[in-house]
């Protein structure tokens, strides 16, 4: 059979079903399921998983340690529910000012040339300009989100802390203040 022309087809068919189809016909499923500690990649056709999508709402994927406990449980609760959890805090802010807490603290590491943080390292103090305690305050360097959208959101505390503190206030009628803070 010397010369022979071999021609070979490829099926593509459905992780959940095993229907067939083109390709271009399939989407793409990241599958967390808790049943298995990593992500799963699928394939699926869009028919198959449409029922899911009807009900599908905003979660915010928790991975919980308790106390004592060596690994965490991932739950997945109602973003109303979890805002809920705060109170009469903004949970928006909360986290903005948590995670721009982790950013500064990874930037703090990389710059005492550390791999990782250690809790108590000597060293000098850097201030979180994107925490109530500091926002708004003079500084050098850039205005982060987190700091604009903590001065938007709470103009009246931080302008008064700032007046205590013997600082110049955040005047939202100043067109550089307005451009700086984003305020309008």
């Amino acid at each position: 059979m010397k010369g022979a022309v071999v021609a070979v087809k490829v099926v593509h068919v459905s992780d959940l079903t095993g229907r067939e189809g083109d390709k271009s016909e399939f989407a793409d499923l990241e599958v967390r399921h808790p049943d298995f500690r990593e992500s799963i990649q699928l394939e699926a056709l869009p028919s198959e998983i449409e029922g899911l999508l009807k009900f599908a709402a905003r979660v915010v994927q928790i991975d919980y340690t308790a106390p004592g406990a060596h690994s965490p449980q991932r739950l997945f609760v109602p973003v109303d529910d979890f805002n809920a959890a705060a109170g009469d805090k903004d949970m928006k802010a909360i986290l903005m000012e948590a995670l721009t807490a982790a950013h500064a603290e990874r930037a703090r590491a990389a710059g005492d040339g550390r791999k990782t943080t250690r809790p108590g390292a000597a060293g000098r103090a850097k201030v979180n300009y994107a925490s109530l305690e500091h926002a708004g305050e003079p500084h050098r360097g850039l205005i982060t989100e987190a700091e604009k959208e903590l001065v938007r959101r709470n103009l009246e505390t931080v302008n008064a802390r700032l007046s205590r503190n013997g600082m110049r206030t955040i005047d939202p009628a100043d067109p550089k203040i307005k451009e700086r803070y984003g305020i309008g």
